[in-house]
């Protein structure tokens, strides 16, 4: 729909087509991302912990196949929380009691091809986490658990069927209450998700805006919020939720995920530079150079990932195949000290010419198949210089913070 006058409709039919054209962008990319007969091989594979060598590839295979139909731009979907429930699921031993429940929830998510998010991260104010906020158990009857407090980064979250909360932080002995790792739908009674504004006036038309590609962070407050036993997996065991990660092997895939997404988004940005370059003038001095150095970013990010890919063996902890955890943290290491100044080659491409679209360039189809409508010079734009490359940015920064200190633990 363009900016233009819509003829031969009743005044009255309007303001519904303007709000079913402005109604979440994003659900649009998750939808076609869902029911695309290319990704079938995909959905299926994300769920199935990788008993061979074979296995294994084409696991990776699929993890890039998807990651470059986003340009490695979607983090949370919805391939790295099914990585983390399966690895869970092949190690549910460690969740004791509730070890069926969680083989269960499991089968049910693959059957479903559930899209998950997790909420893990506790409110802080100044840097300190707010006591009065933590979500806790405040009720228990003969069905579940009663919560209430807040989680937060839960990106996604707006769109997701299912947060899976468990805690990010060590938990200290005496935090038994707050010892939980639980799913619940997000329109559950007593469950509010408190969603950050898009990124809209991207462009004129809001459903070919940045939004399309904005998985939108998240606040979740739990107000007295039921949640049957059937989805609680850890209650007030420090222990369990401290070793969650040693126990099961979840980071392993998670961050072969990731390190999917960073080569498919390193890619992705060498291929608009050229593109935007080629569409018409630019202010830039050296576009060569430019381009030759986004040239060098992309091939060491396939080199990274490719050399995880190779140093898979089977892991015996857990019983599936993974890559070594020491290649994969140098290869998201290498990424995240590279990718700010790769943005700033980008923004270097243009310079002024970003203050407004240019005559030619918006109305190309756009590089991603996952949000075709995008056009180049909107994700460029947005990327280089707009609060949606920033928070990218950032949050490629943060997302397991020093590569080096976690690869010495």
């Amino acid at each position: 729909m363009g900016s233009g006058q819509i003829i031969g409709l009743p005044a009255e039919a309007l303001p519904a087509m303007v709000d079913e054209a402005t109604r979440r962008p994003f659900t649009q990319t998750l939808d076609g991302l869902r029911s695309d007969p290319d990704l079938k091989r995909f959905w299926e594979r994300i769920w199935q912990a990788p008993e061979t060598l074979e296995d294994f590839c084409e696991y990776a295979r699929q993890l890039r196949s998807f990651a470059n139909r986003s340009g490695g731009l979607l983090g949370r979907s919805p391939d790295f929380l099914a990585a983390i429930v399966t690895a869970w699921a092949a190690n549910a031993g460690h969740f004791g009691e509730a070890a069926d429940r969680l083989r269960d929830f499991h089968r049910e998510c693959a059957i479903r091809n559930s899209i998950l998010t997790h909420a893990i991260s506790d409110i802080s104010e100044g840097g300190r986490l707010s006591e009065d906020r933590l979500l806790r158990v405040v009720g228990r009857d003969s069905q579940g658990l009663y919560l209430s407090g807040f989680k937060q980064l839960a990106t996604l979250a707006p769109y997701s069927d299912l947060l899976l909360v468990y805690p990010y932080r060590k938990l200290a002995p005496s935090d038994d209450d707050y010892a939980l790792c639980f799913a619940v739908e997000p329109d559950s009674p007593g469950v509010s998700v408190y969603e950050r504004p898009g990124f809209g006036l991207a462009h004129q038309n809001p459903i070919e805006s940045i939004d399309a590609l904005d998985e939108q962070d998240a606040i979740v407050e739990f107000r007295d919020a039921f949640v049957p036993y059937e989805r609680v997996f850890i209650d007030g065991s420090v222990e369990r939720c401290n070793r969650l990660r040693e126990r099961t092997g979840m980071t392993h895939p998670a961050w072969l995920q990731a390190l999917a997404r960073m080569a498919a988004k390193a890619q992705m940005y060498r291929t608009l530079a050229e593109r935007v370059l080629e569409s018409g003038p630019s202010s830039a001095k050296e576009p060569r150079v430019i381009l030759a150095k986004l040239g060098r970013f992309a091939a060491s990010c396939e080199r990274d990932f490719a050399r995880a890919v190779e140093s898979a063996t089977f892991d015996e902890r857990y019983g599936f195949w993974a890559a070594d955890r020491r290649i994969l943290l140098q290869g998201i290491g290498n990424f995240t000290e590279r990718i700010e100044g790769a943005a700033t080659l980008l923004s270097q491409i243009a310079g002024l010419d970003l203050i407004c679209p240019k005559p030619g360039r918006t109305d190309r189809r756009g590089l991603l198949p996952a949000a075709p409508q995008v056009s180049d010079w909107t994700l460029f734009t947005n990327l280089a210089s707009g609060a949606y490359g920033f928070r990218q940015n950032k949050y490629e920064l943060a997302f397991v913070g020093d590569a080096d200190r976690l690869a010495a633990e």
